[in-house]
């Protein structure tokens, strides 16, 4: 399923794993949240994937779905669907998350070519207060009316933007209030918008659930969302301030961008915190390897591999470059990969440049689901241990009270 490999690479002490009551401590807490379904915990995320998700708002067959948010109520879904979109006959999903006149139209002309009732537009916010989500959901609306569409509102109870889609008698879904955006992949504000586009989210629960019952045991070594805390919290300490995600395929690449923020907002507090990157393999490689090879030793890699996609394409016959590239005829596309993949892993530890890597044996929606869950419950791990709360987000908010002043002057 998911192999997160760190012993041999990761250049950390094995006792340093076994020296945190801090952890020890919180994961009594975590266990504890699932067992009484603390909902009135920020941690409750972890409950999502044990829910009966029916969902039979999304029954009914459309062909393009409008996903309007930003942030954590769009990163989530987004990832999933990007990762999957080439390997099946999924319905696209186009995301409005900028204030970007230019996809704004490439949207509303997709949306004008959709059939009659064919098409599904998802406003998402928790709070129901995001600017980009609101200017973008009331600018596309009175567009796209002949068409139609089917109006879902996904947003927590308490909000005034829940309140109008019950008034609107729009298809009104909540969002759990303890419950963050960056946190909320795995409740209506990601499910609903991946199952109107055909992905299997029962299966991204399954595989969330799975992870679950692993990253809530208590041994580190066999724990991987606690491996990986602990071995990104002791280069934090000796000074490696960038953590980046390299992923193979490009697929994964919003996955990357997902994590980004999941970190980033959730860790980068009280002068704490890593500046989160995703860079994909093989592209990127030939415009940022040579700093990771010889630029300062200020980065932690994150290798994402998924070793089997589904399919594969032969190499031809190579004419007159055989000899230039002996070894490379008669292999396949993803085969070839994986021994670049191989070959840059040799690179760094001939280089002794620490990493780790996160291995899945096929991409699909349990694995996806599983690398999602692992991931925050890593990140609350290292909330922990740095000693921040990964659940505010104050910057966020004072650039939204900024903004709301300029507006209010004119």
């Amino acid at each position: 399923m998911l192999k997160f490999n760190f012993q041999k690479v990761s250049k950390v002490p094995s006792n340093f794993f076994y020296k945190r009551k801090e952890l020890n401590s919180y994961l009594r807490e975590l266990q504890k949240v699932v067992v009484e379904k603390d909902y009135s915990a920020p941690e409750s995320f972890l409950l999502l994937p044990t829910e009966e998700v029916s969902l039979k708002a999304a029954q009914k067959a459309f062909d393009l779905v409008l996903l309007v948010g930003v942030g954590g109520s769009s990163l989530g879904a987004q990832a999933v669907y990007e990762a999957l979109k080439n390997k099946k006959s999924l319905k696209k999903i186009m995301v409005l998350d900028a204030l970007n006149p230019l996809f704004f139209k490439k949207a509303v002309e997709a949306a004008k070519k959709v059939k009659k009732g064919r098409l599904a537009v998802c406003f998402i916010s928790k709070t129901g207060n995001t600017f980009e989500t609101t200017a973008n959901f009331f600018a596309l609306f009175k567009k796209i009316q002949r068409v139609a569409p089917e109006i879902f509102i996904i947003s927590a109870k308490n909000s005034q933007l829940f309140a109008w889609g019950m008034k609107k008698n729009f298809v009104t879904l909540p969002i759990p209030e303890k419950i963050g955006g960056r946190y909320s992949v795995l409740s209506n504000a990601g499910l609903l918008p991946l199952k109107l586009a055909g992905i299997n989210v029962k299966e991204l629960l399954l595989g969330a659930k799975k992870a679950n019952k692993v990253c809530l045991a208590d041994d580190p070594m066999k724990n991987p969302a606690m491996a990986s805390a602990l071995t990104t919290f002791y280069h934090y300490q000796k000074g490696k301030n960038i953590y980046g995600n390299l992923v193979f395929p490009p697929d994964l690449e919003y996955f990357g961008k997902w994590y980004v923020q999941l970190m980033g907002e959730c860790l980068g507090k009280d002068g704490k915190g890593m500046t989160p990157t995703v860079t994909t393999g093989t592209t990127d490689f030939h415009a940022i390897g040579q700093l990771y090879f010889d630029g300062p030793r200020d980065k932690l890699i994150n290798f994402i591999f998924a070793k089997d996609l589904g399919q594969d394409y032969n190499i031809e016959s190579l004419e007159d470059f055989s000899g230039i590239f002996p070894g490379m005829e008669g292999k396949k596309i993803w085969q070839l990969n994986k021994a670049i993949f191989e070959g840059v892993k040799r690179a760094f530890l001939k280089k002794q440049i620490p990493f780790t890597e996160t291995i899945l044996d096929k991409l699909n929606e349990r694995n996806l689901g599983y690398l999602l869950q692992m991931r925050m419950v890593e990140i609350i791990f290292l909330g922990k241990l740095m000693r921040v709360n990964a659940f505010d987000q104050p910057g966020v908010d004072l650039y939204k009270r900024e903004t709301r002043k300029i507006l209010n002057k004119k």
